[in-house]
């Protein structure tokens, strides 16, 4: 690389996961943070769209998410509960289609999802991990480093 040359920039994870109650916000927020501390820029859907109104306010979010989503280098999908959130889902299909990684977080402790933490189709499509630091050893075996912790 000569001087000139910029180094190529760190494009953000993107975090699926649900984000319709304050738990399930304030839990990605504290995935995201833990990333973020440990060098992972990440793309956290909860924070876009605020303050947006109107009637295109549905195609607006979306196609940010989307945007994001098609620039990211591997998805952190947090997959609890009964089953995996419907937007979650779309998300770790899209980029499995698309072969952006995935790393599905289950911290689901309920007895039938003991040993397969998600759906069939998800535990295809991602590595299945139930620890934020497993994540972070997924991601690591996936060949991404981390950059300067924040």
């Amino acid at each position: 690389m000569t001087t000139m040359e910029k180094p190529p920039s760190r494009a953000p994870l993107y975090l699926a996961a649900p984000l319709f109650s304050d738990a399930e916000r304030n839990y990605n927020t504290l995935v995201r943070d833990f990333l973020v501390a440990n060098g992972y820029p990440v793309y956290l859907p909860q924070e876009t769209g605020e303050g947006i109104s109107g009637p295109e306010r549905d195609r607006t979010i979306f196609e940010s998410h989307l945007a994001a989503l098609g620039r990211a280098p591997c998805v952190i999908a947090i997959c609890d509960g009964t089953d995996t959130d419907s937007g979650t889902a779309w998300e770790i299909g899209y980029a499995a289609a698309k072969g952006i990684p995935v790393v599905a977080l289950s911290t689901d402790r309920r007895g039938p999802w003991a040993g397969r933490r998600a759906n069939l189709m998800i535990r295809e499509s991602a590595g299945v991990v139930g620890t934020v630091e497993e994540a972070l050893a997924a991601l690591k075996r996936l060949g991404f480093q981390p950059g300067p912790r924040s």
